[in-house]
């Protein structure tokens, strides 16, 4: 293996970019959004029946369901994603939020039908002919100068949609103006966090080596062995984006990672790896999950923000545990009561996402996957 010179630089890419992303923003685009949700948040509060809908394709969708996550801690009533939006038809005055890199697909589709029908439409892409559609559309600035190595397959428009997301949700407060002042503080916060993390993981050298070297063990297609990423709540959502990447890390005719992130966990077998996150490192579910993955025989590797909690420690007897930075509550949200909900900002799981982005690069590179190798494995465009 090469260190971990290619996962430095990759953090650091996919750093700048988010603030290059974020100092291009249209504000006045901003300003329109945290109206639109202000108002939904208030006829909510009086009773009316307004429903949020989100909507995209693969990580473009999932880095959104933190946005939903976000906005339900803020206030909002329950968000579903379109394809599973069955509680009742769409009507005049619900709002539509889709995230779309392309700005194609069903997404498109299902974009201008809400409009078509009266839905508040809103959300982002690269893609700037959306605006001649969507008046409320936040087109993302790509940077030109992509680097298909620290980025292979891209991943910055889904890290950079999913982070101002989080923060539009995050920043509702009672007027436009006082919402944009706390999105600029969110925002602020998580670059100062990913600046943080990079000098901090200078300690943590062997564990992102250990993490490296196992999940390279599950590479070479002869090993048939399953990787599964494992967690609840919003940390599934972060280990959906990390498994639908590493599961693109393949390359005909000798390497092939078969990872499984939806379900299928009675299917695991002695000598399969789980990857297993919880901010805290005490949600019960997740700690249930690492006592069924040892009592199966499997690889465990931990990722948590505490070096102190129970999952840090067990795993660490195991396979090895990465701690990062982010999480503020030592306590599991899924251990409280549920009127003990507060406005959340998911500020290890933003952290995860970057880190493992980081990490396949790293990967990709020690294997000689490049993206055109990713792009092969891609699911075809009429699914899209």
């Amino acid at each position: 293996m090469s260190g971990i010179h290619i996962f430095q630089k990759s953090f650091k890419y996919l750093t700048n970019h988010v603030r290059y992303t974020i100092e291009n923003l249209n504000h006045s685009k901003l300003l329109r959004i945290f109206e639109i949700l202000i108002q939904t948040r208030k006829d909510q509060e009086n009773g009316q029946a307004k429903m949020i809908m989100v909507d995209g394709q693969g990580r473009s969708l999932q880095s959104l369901l933190l946005t939903e996550d976000c906005l339900e801690h803020n206030g909002f009533n329950i968000i579903l994603p379109v394809s599973n939006a069955n509680l009742r038809p769409w009507q005049p005055g619900d709002v539509f939020i889709f995230n779309t890199g392309s700005g194609s697909g069903s997404p498109l589709a299902h974009a201008r039908a809400a409009k078509k029908i009266g839905l508040q439409v809103f959300g982002m892409s690269y893609n700037p002919e959306m605006e001649k559609e969507f008046e409320n559309v936040l087109i993302l600035r790509r940077n030109e100068n992509r680097n298909k190595q620290l980025a292979p397959l891209g991943t910055e428009f889904e890290i950079s949609s999913a982070i101002i997301g989080v923060c539009l949700a995050y920043s509702v407060k009672d007027t436009p103006e006082e919402s944009l002042i706390e999105f600029n503080k969110s925002t602020e916060k998580i670059l100062k966090l990913y600046d943080a993390t990079y000098d901090y993981l200078e300690e943590e050298v062997e564990s992102i080596m250990s993490f490296i070297n196992l999940v390279s063990k599950y590479i070479p297609a002869s090993n048939r062995k399953k990787v599964y990423f494992l967690g609840v709540g919003r940390n599934e959502i972060i280990n959906r984006i990390a498994a639908i990447r590493y599961g693109h890390l393949h390359k005909d005719p000798d390497s092939d990672l078969t990872v499984i992130y939806e379900g299928h966990w009675d299917l695991r077998q002695r000598g399969d790896l789980a990857i297993i996150l919880s901010g805290s490192g005490a949600t019960s579910q997740t700690l249930t999950f690492a006592n069924q993955a040892f009592i199966s025989g499997m690889h465990i590797f931990g990722v948590t923000s505490f070096h102190e909690s129970d999952l840090a420690q067990f795993t660490r007897r195991v396979d090895g545990c990465l701690v990062l930075p982010g999480r503020e509550d030592f306590v599991s949200m899924y251990n409280q009561p549920v009127h003990r909900r507060h406005n959340y900002f998911p500020a290890f799981e933003l952290n995860c996402y970057i880190t493992f982005d980081a990490l396949l690069a790293q990967i990709a590179y020690n294997f000689d996957i490049a993206e055109v190798d990713m792009k092969a494995s891609h699911r075809p465009k009429v699914l899209e």
